[in-house]
């Protein structure tokens, strides 16, 4: 396999696993890791409440 087969194989993976801004400038986006988790937390928050409802 080529690099260029390679490179273009990485190219297709990263754009279906999430988005990837254009620079990383090496600093953790706290903003965004707490609006992440928060969105994480009430997902579960509801699934938790759906199956709770459910018993």
């Amino acid at each position: 396999m080529s690099t260029i087969e390679i490179a273009n194989l990485e190219h297709a993976s990263r754009a279906a696993l999430a988005w990837v801004p254009e620079g990383y400038d090496g600093r953790t986006h706290y903003g965004a890791v707490i609006a992440a988790m928060s969105a994480a937390v009430g997902i579960l928050a509801v699934a938790a409440t759906l199956l709770l409802a459910i018993l």
